[in-house]
């Protein structure tokens, strides 16, 4: 049973639109999630949910009784919403930190992105990740803010269940992984057969920008692998490559 809302303030308004800008989701610590789908992912997982905004008369789903819940009118919601059709429903949420360190003992395949761009692309690797059982994700300097609006709708709600690391310098993360004992491999396409990499170690994996690969620094501290071209075409897509990748390491 959904808890009676109260009516969004101006002050909240402005402050939760904000946070469609990185530096705003960076200052509070919070970020959006918007529709009915992620939101009701968002009620399920472990994320923080710091207000509920619903607009007039909004019933598709029940809020949690335990969560802040607003109501808003249609221009207020339109201007938080970074949605051409809102939906009627968006949660603020606690950026969560993930726990736990980022090793070969405690993680069996940590996923890394280096200087990946494209929110579409990140969000839909993270819902692979997350359909591979693979939980912990690692970002290089220069990638796209996890916690943009596209990144979070293109994750389908995958984010609310990730652990999102970040590293400075990701040659240096490869160098301590493989210090502790761990695998590096890279996606290249002059890598080896990736159908044919067999190891018993933890997998460092990583997944590089859409325009440049993986960068040559990282390469060189890595086992560069390809996945296998039966057909034409230059590449595939970052994101495809990734799902690719991670079924045939789980098959091995």
């Amino acid at each position: 049973m959904s808890n009676l809302p109260a009516l969004l303030t101006r002050a909240q308004a402005l402050k939760y639109r904000s946070l469609k800008q990185a530096k705003s989701r960076r200052q509070d610590g919070l970020f959006l999630l918007e529709g009915v789908r992620l939101c009701e992912e968002a009620f399920q997982s472990d994320l923080s949910i710091v207000t509920c905004i619903t607009s007039k008369g909004f019933d598709k789903i029940s809020i949690p009784t335990d969560v802040k819940h607003v109501e808003a009118t249609p221009t207020q919601v339109e201007q938080i919403s970074d949605s051409k059709s809102p939906q009627g429903i968006i949660c603020v949420a606690r950026i969560p930190i993930a726990e736990g360190a980022v090793a070969p003992e405690s993680i069996d395949t940590l996923l890394v992105l280096d200087r990946l761009s494209d929110p579409g692309n990140m969000g839909t690797i993270f819902r692979s990740a997350l359909w591979f059982g693979v939980k912990d994700i690692l970002l290089g300097p220069d990638c796209v803010d996890p916690y943009s609006p596209k990144v979070v709708r293109s994750s389908m709600g995958a984010i609310a269940s990730l652990n999102i690391h970040s590293s400075q310098d990701l040659s240096v993360s490869a160098k301590e992984w493989t210090d502790q004992g761990g695998d590096v491999i890279a996606l290249h396409m002059n890598g080896s057969p990736l159908q044919k990499f067999k190891s018993t170690k933890s997998q460092f994996l990583i997944v590089g920008s859409e325009a440049h690969g993986v960068d040559p620094e990282l390469l060189a501290v890595s086992k560069p692998l390809s996945i296998e071209k039966p057909g034409q075409g230059e590449s595939l897509n970052a994101a495809m490559a990734t799902g690719i990748a991670l079924y045939a390491l789980k098959q091995g």
